[in-house]
């Protein structure tokens, strides 16, 4: 049977991770197939995956009949079932990529700098996948811990929340929702609104530009782990400019000598970012007291921090 939390099985995590980055497992999911059709469906090389179909089958992912190759309803259920209790998804694609990245610590550590990279369709897919997972525990005090005191319908502008993780319980809780995120996210998610979901996307790199329209509160969730104090600090000025006055910051990370995971989660900024890190609450303090916020203060879910501030 898969198991892929078993610590001492990275090669499982590996082969599992990389079918299902490269379609295999959507492939059968699809249709069970022989190696000769999926080879030529996929466009791959036969004896590669020939090795990685046995290796899965060996592992309890695919079961053969004959030349037939299907997902094992444990499998399914690990990456297609939602309500599986073991169910991961495409997270496990994000996983892949995050291990991938972190192989190149020894070079980092020398060049200061992660290797260039590109992602497609399958890492977009994986890392929102992957944020679905993390967020679902803690929407739902989060939400209201930000929105506390707000108007109510407040005007809520969710910074890089394609995924919609927040956006949807921000909704939820009566918020008229603007999501800013890259192109391809907010086309691909823009598709997925529920009927009469109150939510709002607007494209635009928000390290270029905060679309402004005089917002009760602008939630930045997992954002300021992927910057330095430069790009952080610039950031919370374009934010202060799209709030009302009075209106509300509230950030979203692990805070670097408050969460037991923080200095570990800054290892992996170190592997995927070019400034990125965790950063300690006086850090963020300053950063939001010159940017023009008063009134900081600290919140504690589950191991995560929300830090609020308010606009003068």
């Amino acid at each position: 049977m898969p198991n892929l939390k078993n610590p001492m099985a990275p090669q499982e995590l590996l082969v599992a991770g990389a079918a299902l980055k490269a379609g295999v497992f959507d492939a059968l999911r699809e249709k069970p197939a022989s190696l000769d059709e999926l080879v030529q469906g996929l466009s791959m090389d036969r004896r590669a995956l020939w090795t990685i179909m046995e290796a899965l089958i060996s592992l309890g992912y695919v079961v053969q009949t004959g030349k037939t190759l299907t997902l094992t309803p444990e499998a399914n259920d690990l990456f297609f079932n939602e309500d599986a209790e073991h169910y991961l998804g495409y997270s496990l694609i994000h996983t892949f990529n995050v291990i991938k990245a972190w192989t190149h610590l020894p070079e980092i550590l020398k060049t200061g700098q992660p290797p260039d990279k590109e992602r497609d369709q399958q890492d977009i897919k994986g890392f929102m996948s992957a944020m679905k997972k993390g967020a679902k525990r803690m929407a739902e005090p989060l939400v209201r811990i930000c929105l506390a005191g707000l108007p109510e319908e407040a005007k809520v502008l969710d910074l890089g929340g394609g995924p919609l993780n927040y956006a949807r319980p921000f909704a939820f809780a009566g918020a008229d929702v603007t999501v800013q995120d890259i192109p391809e996210v907010c086309a691909l998610m823009e598709s997925m609104l529920l009927p009469g979901e109150k939510i709002n996307f607007v494209s635009g790199d928000f390290t270029k530009e905060v679309f402004s329209g005089h917002f009760d509160l602008v939630f930045l969730g997992n954002i300021s782990h992927i910057y330095g104090e430069e790009e952080n600090l610039l950031l919370f000025q374009r934010v202060h400019a799209a709030l009302r006055k009075g209106g509300r910051i509230a950030i979203l990370d692990f805070v670097r000598g408050i969460s037991p995971m923080a200095e570990l989660f800054a290892v992996n900024m170190l592997a995927n970012t070019k400034t990125g890190g965790t950063w300690t609450m006086k850090q963020y303090t300053i950063w939001l007291n010159t940017a023009g916020f008063c009134q900081v203060e600290l919140h504690d879910i589950d191991g995560r921090q929300i830090i609020t501030a308010a606009s003068l």
